[in-house]
C-alpha cells in the first residue's frame, strides 16, 4: 500500500496529466458562429432531423455594428434529389433587428423570413438583416432548411435541419469563458482544484483530518491559524491567476490567433490582472503578517481574534464573488483598472463587472478591518521593552504597509460603490459628459500608484530579515531604511496622476507630478544601496535558497526600478504609455515581490511548519522561476 505522501504526489501528477490532455480541446473554441445543435421540428418533413442536410448563411459579421445593414446569403446542401417542380425552403428567425425582403423569393412572416411560392422553387435565397439600435447586444439565429424531392406527396421522404447561432455587437458582453454547460470545462476547471488541493496538502501534510478538524479551521481566531488560512487561499487565487495568463500566452503565442475571441481575451485579462494584485499578492502579505508580527513584537494573538478571522472570511467570499462571472455569462471584461465609461451597463450589460464589484466591497471591508487591526496590534501590544525603534523590519514595513492601506483602500470603496451605483440604479458619477471619466483615472489610480508599495513593502521586509540571516551580519543602515521608507511613503499617495500625463490634466500638475516620480525613486535607492551594503566585508552563504531568492529579486527590482524611472519623464511616458514595455516594467516590479515573497515562504516554512523544503525541488524551483520572469 502506498504511504500517504506519495499517494498525494500521484493525485496530483494524475490531474495534471487530465489538464494538459483536455487542454488542446481549447484550441476549437468558435470565433463567430457557435455552431449548430438541432431540434425537433418540421414534422410534416419527417420525425427527426437529417445532418446529412447542411444549412448555409454567409453575409454575417464576427460582430455586428449597430444599425447597419448586412444581406445574408441562406443555402443549404444535401437531402433527396429533386424530382419534382420544388426544391426546398427556409425558415430564418432573430430576436435583434429586423429582416427584410429584398426579392420576391422571400416573405415576412410574423417576425421571420421564409420563402415564398416562387421561392420554393430554388435552394439559395437572400435577405436583409438590419441590426439593432444597439451594439451592446447578442443576436440568437434560427435557420431551418427543408430539403424536398419535389413530388408533392411523399412528405416523409424529404429532410430538414435547423441551425442555431448567435452574433454579438461590438460592444456586447462577451459570454462565459468558463461554460459549466461543456464537460470539458468541468473536468478542467476540477483538475485544477485537486491540484489547488494537493498543493495545500503538500504544504501542510497532516495526516489525521477529520471533522473535528474541520469545524476548528473554519471556526479558529488564532493568528497562526489565520494566518495559514490566508496562506492557502493566496496561493490558490495566485493559480487561478497564473492559469489566466497561461490562456493569455496561448492567445498571443501567434498572430491572427483564434484560440479566444476578443471579448474572452478581456476575461482573461482583466481578470488576471484583478485576482494576481488584489486577491493573490496582497492579501500574501497578511499570510505571513498574521503569523510573524505577534510572534516578532511579543503579543499572544492580534488585538481583535475575532475581526481577523472575519477579514479572512470577507476575503474569501469577495474573492469568489468577483470569480463568479466566470459561470454566470462573462467575467468583467473591461480591464483590471475598470476604466470608466467601459463600466456602464450601456457598454457592459452582463453581471460580470457587477459581480467583480460586489467583490471587490467585501475585499475592501476585509482590508479595512486588517488593516486597523495590525495598527493597534503593532502600535498597543508590543512587549513594554520593545520601543518603535527596537522593532524587527518586517515588523516595520508592515506598519508602512497598513498606514498606506487604510489610505488608499476606503478611497477605492467609494469609487467602488459609486460604479456600482452607475451599473444599478442610474446614477451619473463617471459619465463621460461631466467629464466622469477623469474623476475615475484620479480615484483609481490615488489608489493604484500606492497599491504598487503595498505589495512591494513586505517583500522588502521580508528580504531585510532574509539577508542579515545569511551574510551574518547587521542591517547596513538601518535609520536611513527606516527615513527612507517614510518618505517613500508619503510620496507614494501624492504623485498617482503620473498614470495620467495623456489624459489632458493641467500642465503644471503634470509637471510636478513628474518630479514627484522622480524623487520617489531615491528612498528606494537608499534602501537597495543599504540591502547591498550589508554584503560588504560579510560572509554570504549563497547555497541557501531564500537567500537565492532575494538576489534573484534584488537583480528583478533593479531592471523594474530603472525602467521605472524613464516613466516619470513627461516625453517618453508619452510615447511608452500603453506599450509593452509598461507592461513588462510593472511585472518586473512586481515580479521582484513575487520572488521576494517565495524567499519569505523557504525562509520561515520551518518555523511554520516544523520541516525543510525539499532542497533540490527548491533550487529548480528558484531557476525556472527567476528564468521565467525575465523570458516572459
Amino acid at each position: 500500500m502506498l504511504p500517504m505522501r506519495q499517494k498525494h504526489y500521484l493525485g496530483a501528477l494524475l490531474a495534471l496529466s487530465l489538464l494538459l490532455a483536455l487542454t488542446p480541446q481549447l484550441g476549437a473554441l468558435p470565433s463567430g458562429i457557435n455552431g449548430a445543435s438541432i431540434n425537433n421540428g418540421c414534422s410534416c418533413h419527417s420525425s427527426v432531423a437529417d445532418e446529412s442536410v447542411i444549412p448555409s448563411i454567409e453575409g454575417l459579421p464576427e460582430t455586428f455594428v449597430a444599425g447597419e445593414a448586412y444581406i445574408l446569403d441562406i443555402s443549404f446542401t444535401g437531402g433527396p434529389d429533386a424530382g419534382g417542380e420544388n426544391l426546398g425552403g427556409f425558415n430564418l428567425k432573430v430576436d435583434r433587428g429586423s429582416l427584410v425582403a429584398i426579392d420576391e423569393s422571400v416573405q415576412i412572416m410574423e417576425s421571420s423570413a421564409t420563402h415564398t411560392e416562387e421561392g420554393n422553387d430554388q435552394r439559395a435565397w437572400q435577405i436583409e438583416w438590419v441590426t439593432p439600435s444597439s451594439d451592446n447586444v447578442v443576436a440568437e439565429f434560427v435557420l431551418l432548411v427543408n430539403s424536398v424531392n419535389g413530388d408533392s406527396t411523399a412528405n416523409s421522404e424529404d429532410h430538414w435541419n435547423v441551425l442555431e447561432f448567435k452574433v454579438a455587437g461590438v460592444n456586447a458582453g462577451s459570454g462565459s469563458l468558463i461554460d459549466i454547460d461543456e464537460p470539458a470545462w468541468l473536468i478542467i476547471v476540477g483538475a485544477l482544484l485537486v491540484i489547488i488541493l494537493h498543493i495545500v496538502i503538500v504544504l501542510w501534510r497532516k495526516e489525521n483530518f477529520g471533522k473535528a478538524e474541520l469545524i476548528h479551521w473554519l471556526s479558529t481566531t488564532n493568528h497562526k491559524d489565520i494566518g495559514l488560512l490566508y496562506l492557502w487561499a493566496s496561493i490558490i487565487f495566485t493559480v487561478i491567476g497564473l492559469a489566466l495568463s497561461i490562456l493569455i500566452r496561448l492567445q498571443l503565442m501567434v498572430p491572427n490567433n483564434d484560440f479566444m475571441t476578443g471579448g474572452l481575451f478581456n476575461e482573461a485579462v482583466t481578470m488576471h490582472g484583478a485576482v494576481m494584485v488584489l486577491f493573490a499578492v496582497s492579501p500574501m502579505a497578511f499570510a505571513f503578517a498574521n503569523y510573524m508580527v505577534p510572534l516578532q513584537i511579543g503579543a499572544r494573538d492580534m488585538a481583535f481574534p475575532r475581526l481577523n478571522a472575519f477579514s479572512f472570511w470577507a476575503y474569501v467570499l469577495g474573492g469568489l464573488t468577483a470569480a463568479s462571472g466566470f459561470f454566470f455569462g462573462g467575467a468583467a471584461n473591461v480591464g483590471w483598472t475598470f476604466y470608466s465609461p467601459l463600466t456602464s451597463i450601456e457598454y457592459t450589460p452582463g453581471a460580470g463587472v457587477s459581480l467583480a464589484g460586489a467583490g471587490l466591497v467585501l475585499l475592501i471591508l476585509s482590508v479595512t478591518a486588517s488593516t486597523i487591526n495590525f495598527l493597534v496590534t503593532i502600535l498597543r501590544h508590543r512587549i513594554p521593552s520593545m520601543g518603535l525603534m527596537q522593532m524587527p523590519m518586517y515588523t516595520w514595513t508592515m506598519l508602512f504597509t497598513v498606514i498606506l492601506m487604510l489610505v488608499i483602500f476606503p478611497a477605492l470603496l467609494g469609487a467602488v460603490l459609486m460604479l456600482v451605483g452607475d451599473r444599478v440604479f442610474g446614477t451619473m458619477f463617471f459619465d463621460p459628459s461631466i467629464d466622469g471619466t477623469t474623476w475615475w483615472l484620479h480615484i483609481f489610480w490615488f489608489f493604484g500608484h500606492p497599491e504598487v508599495y503595498v505589495v512591494l513593502l513586505p517583500g522588502l521586509g521580508m528580504a531585510m530579515e532574509i539577508v542579515p540571516t545569511f551574510v551574518r551580519r547587521h542591517l547596513y543602515g538601518r535609520r536611513i531604511i527606516l527615513w527612507a521608507l517614510t518618505v517613500a511613503t508619503v510620496l507614494s499617495v501624492l504623485v498617482w496622476a503620473h498614470h495620467m500625463f495623456i489624459t489632458g490634466i493641467d500642465p503644471t500638475f503634470r509637471k510636478i507630478e513628474s518630479i514627484g516620480t522622480e524623487l520617489i525613486t531615491v528612498p528606494f535607492g537608499l534602501v537597495y544601496l543599504s540591502l547591498l551594503g550589508t554584503f560588504y566585508k560579510s560572509k554570504p552563504d549563497f547555497t541557501k535558497l531564500p537567500l537565492a531568492f532575494v538576489m534573484g529579486a534584488i537583480g528583478i527590482f533593479l531592471i523594474g526600478g530603472i525602467t521605472g524611472v524613464y516613466l516619470s519623464s513627461l516625453a517618453m511616458d508619452v510615447q511608452l504609455r500603453g506599450t509593452y514595455y509598461l507592461v513588462a516594467h510593472f511585472h518586473y516590479t512586481l515580479g521582484s515581490v513575487a520572488v521576494m515573497t517565495l524567499g519569505g515562504i523557504y525562509y520561515w516554512y520551518p518555523k511554520i511548519f516544523g520541516r525543510m523544503l525539499d532542497r533540490t525541488l527548491g533550487w529548480w524551483h528558484f531557476w525556472l522561476t527567476f528564468l521565467g520572469i525575465n523570458l516572459t
